[in-house]
């Protein structure tokens, strides 16, 4: 996202906090890079501080407080939570609810981060419906997510939606190829990592060189013995936990050599060929439930969509 994006989106908010019209929950969504966590943790020093100029004053006591941990806020009346594993969980709600009854520390607003909640369990999503409907006075939750329709359709329907859209894909592989990333390179950080500039350079800097390998493979997959798939599976062997990183990448690569077959395809008005790219899309986008939900072996997932592919 743009920062010209970014400061439309601030420019709202300020505008709700100086009219007294802030919601009770937000929902902050977008892709990986989008600046939605930015924004989140801009709009918690901004309902925080005891001012009431238009972004934070930096010089008041709640100011101060969290001018000590900057990157990670620490702040009486600011409570923060994330996964606890791959899921946010029904305790962790629990313990924020509690905290919630109780008399702000600083007698002023209070603010609730909820990081990932994409991952919320459902059990969790359901103990949550009632503090979004009715959150304490002077209380603000913001649910950071990457999809919104990750939500639960009755977690959505309690939030005011925030959309963050993500900087265009033509620009943002000019500025890549201008930083000396190959096409190739700049396509898959833009296609996987993007959202900003500074998210998929991010991105290219830790997965970059794995990344090219997998997608190299995959446009030959088709050519490959059925041994060669079996060997490049078992790279993937190992506790689900350790395995799950690497398991993630080669889904995100699929799915983004899946969409390029695909566009190809539809230009060329190739139908079967359309469908059978938007096939093998839906299965990569179904191992990744699947991985996300139970605790499946990687390696078979991997050879059974490779194997899958080379079928097809």
């Amino acid at each position: 996202m743009t920062s010209d994006r970014l400061e439309g989106v601030r420019r709202e908010l300020r505008r709700a906090r100086s009219s007294g019209r802030i919601h009770g929950a937000y929902a902050f969504c977008g892709e990986l890079g989008t600046g939605k966590r930015e924004i989140a943790l801009w709009f918690a020093r901004l309902l925080l501080c005891r001012s009431t100029q238009e972004d934070p004053c930096g010089s008041c006591r709640s100011c101060r407080i969290l001018a000590t941990e900057a990157a990670d806020p620490v702040h009486p009346d600011l409570q923060i939570v994330r996964p606890d594993g791959a899921f946010i969980r029904v305790e962790q709600i629990r313990m924020l609810q509690r905290g919630l009854s109780l008399v702000s520390n600083e007698r002023g607003h209070r603010v609730v981060l909820i990081f990932e909640a994409d991952r919320l369990r459902v059990e969790a999503a359901n103990a949550l419906l009632k503090t979004l409907e009715e959150p304490p006075d002077a209380t603000t939750l913001v649910l950071v997510a990457e999809r919104s329709n990750a939500l639960l359709s009755t977690v959505r329907s309690r939030t005011t939606l925030v959309r963050f859209a993500p900087e265009a894909a033509a620009r943002l592989i000019e500025l890549l190829l201008a930083d000396g990333l190959s096409e190739e390179a700049a396509w898959l950080a833009a296609e996987i990592g993007g959202g900003s500039h500074g998210a998929a350079r991010e991105w290219a800097d830790l997965n970059l060189e794995p990344a090219l390998e997998m997608c190299e493979f995959l446009a030959r997959v088709q050519e490959a013995s059925v041994s060669e798939i079996l060997d490049f599976a078992e790279s993937f062997r190992g506790p689900t936990e350790k395995s799950r990183p690497r398991t993630e990448l080669l889904l995100s690569v699929f799915d983004a050599v899946a969409r390029r077959a695909a566009e190809a395809a539809a230009d060329k008005r190739n139908h079967p060929g359309l469908v059978g790219w938007l096939d093998r899309i839906e299965a990569a986008a179904s191992s990744r439930r699947e991985l996300q939900r139970r605790n499946l072996n990687p390696q078979i997932l991997v050879e059974n969509l490779l194997l899958d592919l080379k079928e097809a």
